[in-house]
């Protein structure tokens, strides 16, 4: 498997993996979790919606460390870097970021 080659090529697979993974589990939680949350006049929502919540918070901060490691792989700048970081954080935006960096990374090589 690619996501445990060594080199850019690994870090990019891990990366993208950890994107495609942040981005559904991001998309989940504000488009399933949040409107449970808030349909539920007392904030207790059932443990499905709560586990959606649990699972995010488990895999943002590896796709941070993979988002990490690849930048640091293509030696990208600190500024981009803490922005590729902060995409796991909404919707559709470490979705977005992956497609781009796809392209900049067959540009690369």
């Amino acid at each position: 498997m690619k996501i445990f080659a060594k080199g850019k090529e690994g870090a990019y697979a891990r990366f993208h993996f950890m994107a495609q993974l942040a981005g559904v589990m991001s998309l989940l939680l504000w488009f399933v979790y949040m409107p449970a949350k808030i349909a539920a006049h007392n904030g207790e929502v059932d443990a499905v919606y709560k586990y959606i919540a649990m699972f995010h918070g488990f895999i943002y901060p590896v796709y941070v460390v993979a988002t990490f490691h690849f930048c640091l792989a293509i030696r990208k700048k600190f500024g981009p870097m803490i922005g590729y970081l902060l995409a796991g954080t909404l919707p559709f935006a470490s979705l977005v970021l992956d497609y781009r960096m796809k392209q900049e990374f067959k540009e690369l090589q």
